[in-house]
């Protein structure tokens, strides 16, 4: 995992609390180590590659340090030097432990907290953390708790994390047919508690399970649906996935249900989360500092953090907008525009500034002139970039460049194009993209998940200005996704 806000949030740690330096580290729950994140350090040279993971509670001070704090949940400080891995940091060390913590859905559901790793600071200016060190670093860990969950998802033990937080029965079966996780909603809907740890046959009512996964398993596509009916004779519709490593994701709703919509509502809360948690934590920081006096150095700091705010929360916005839009199409009703002239230049800067992190393990190379005033939807365009630049990430290796431009057509039209040197498209499909809702390629399906809505919105946004979108592919090569528009909206009236 890489992330430049964890890049960016470990310097702020480091400046806020005046150390020399400060590490994010992720808790592995599989291999009970650390795994350094983000790393910052001013004097001697420490980088994120200069760290190997760190053993748990090994006979070494850090590990044993590290332990504590996560056994306390509470800060543990260091007044010798101290190893970690293979260097030396200098004291006082501070080990505070990022404990991620979500309040019950329901009443008669218990809290959760569960450690996801330990945030390390090392050479505090002064030689000594004071309680304020310790309340700020309590509250950034907080922040980085969030940031956390969120990057490691995908990991097994976010995944049980994940299924804690969502009312839809989820359960994750093994290629033994084992129980590895079970939300409270699956055990309500199955009527055993604990689910997890015992097989399938052991819980299974009528072998229903069975069938559903013995579905899944001989289905080419890895997908099967099918009604499930519970010991207390209530009615579920059951559906089952099967993931890259032989495991299966059983979901559990009251009402028949459209796996797109619930993919959709899946997406949209993933990608709501990262701004969400940006926001919560700069203002909780901000007024923190407040609190405790803002000096002259500060300002520029706060001034970074209601920046970052404030792009984020223009970010939910589009995001939200362009759910409801989602909803407006599928309903069958036109996209409605709000028409303005603005900077189309100036809207492809704000979402490079956005998707930074989603971008950076690909080599950008932008043509756009200066300035191109059109006039139209400006948030519903800013999402065709948006769109295209997603997808072309998804899609293609890390390391490959992909490549944006923004450019005039004649005197009338102005074209969106980003180009990728990813898996492409076969020619048979390519006029299919984004005129059906819910196509994929097989190619894309093997390659990440998503259900294909963007692409239908992208294209609906383009027609919506009287525009036109084209595709260009090879497959093994890459693709290329182009919106063409009219400069003015008042030449279609």
């Amino acid at each position: 995992m890489r992330s430049a806000i964890l890049d960016r949030f470990v310097q702020k740690v480091a400046q806020i609390i005046q150390t020399e330096g400060a590490a994010c580290f992720s808790l592995g729950v599989a291999d009970n180590r650390l795994h350094p994140q983000a790393v910052i350090s001013r004097r001697d040279g420490i980088t994120r590659d200069s760290i190997g993971h760190v053993n748990i509670g090994a006979d070494s001070a850090f590990g044993q340090a590290v332990d504590n704090a996560l056994t306390q949940k509470g800060p543990v400080v260091l007044t010798d030097a101290t190893r970690i891995d293979r260097l030396t940091v200098q004291p006082p060390v501070l080990v505070m432990p990022i404990i991620w913590e979500r309040d019950p859905l329901e009443s008669e559901e218990e809290p959760v907290q569960r450690p996801v790793g330990v945030l390390t600071l090392w050479a505090k200016r002064g030689g000594q953390y004071d309680e304020d060190d310790y309340k700020l670093a309590e509250t950034l860990s907080g922040q980085a708790a969030a940031l956390l969950v969120e990057e490691q998802l995908d990991e097994f033990d976010d995944i049980q994390a994940a299924f804690s937080t969502v009312p839809v029965g989820l359960m994750l079966v093994s290629p033994e047919d084992e129980i590895l996780v079970a939300n409270g909603a699956a055990i309500r809907v199955i009527g055993i508690d604990p689910l997890q740890g015992r097989s399938v046959q052991g819980v299974d009512y009528g072998e229903q399970l069975a069938d559903l996964i013995e579905a899944v398993r001989g289905s080419p596509d890895g997908n099967a649906v099918a009604a499930y009916t519970s010991r207390e004779n209530e009615t579920f519709s059951a559906s089952g996935q099967c993931t890259q490593d032989e495991q299966i994701i059983i979901a559990f709703t009251q009402n028949p249900f459209s796996t797109a919509a619930e993919e959709l509502t899946g997406q949209v809360a993933h990608e709501l989360r990262t701004p969400l948690t940006v926001i919560q934590g700069n203002l909780q920081t901000i007024d923190l500092m407040i609190e405790g006096g803002v000096q002259a150095e500060d300002q520029e700091i706060i001034q970074e953090f209601i920046d970052t705010a404030l792009i984020q929360s223009a970010r939910m916005f589009r995001l939200i907008a362009e759910t409801l839009n989602i909803s407006r199409i599928h309903a069958g009703k036109e996209l409605e525009l709000d028409v303005e002239e603005f900077d189309l230049v100036e809207a492809l800067d704000l979402i490079l500034n956005e998707l930074e992190d989603y971008l950076m393990g690909h080599n950008l190379d932008v043509d756009a002139p200066d300035e191109l005033m059109i006039e139209g939807d400006r948030g519903k365009i800013i999402s065709i970039f948006d769109n295209y630049l997603k997808n072309a990430a998804k899609y293609s290796d890390t390391g490959t460049t992909i490549r944006v431009r923004v450019y005039e057509i004649g005197d009338d039209e102005v074209a969106i194009e980003v180009t990728d040197q990813g898996i492409g498209i076969p020619r048979d499909d390519l006029d299919k993209i984004g005129k059906e809702a819910g196509f994929r390629t097989d190619l894309s399906k093997d390659q990440a998940g998503g259900i294909g809505l963007g692409m239908v919105y992208t294209r609906r946004v383009t027609e919506a200005h009287g525009g036109r979108m084209e595709i260009e592919s090879e497959v093994g090569v890459g693709s290329t996704f182009r919106s063409i528009i009219p400069k003015r909206q008042e030449q279609r009236q």
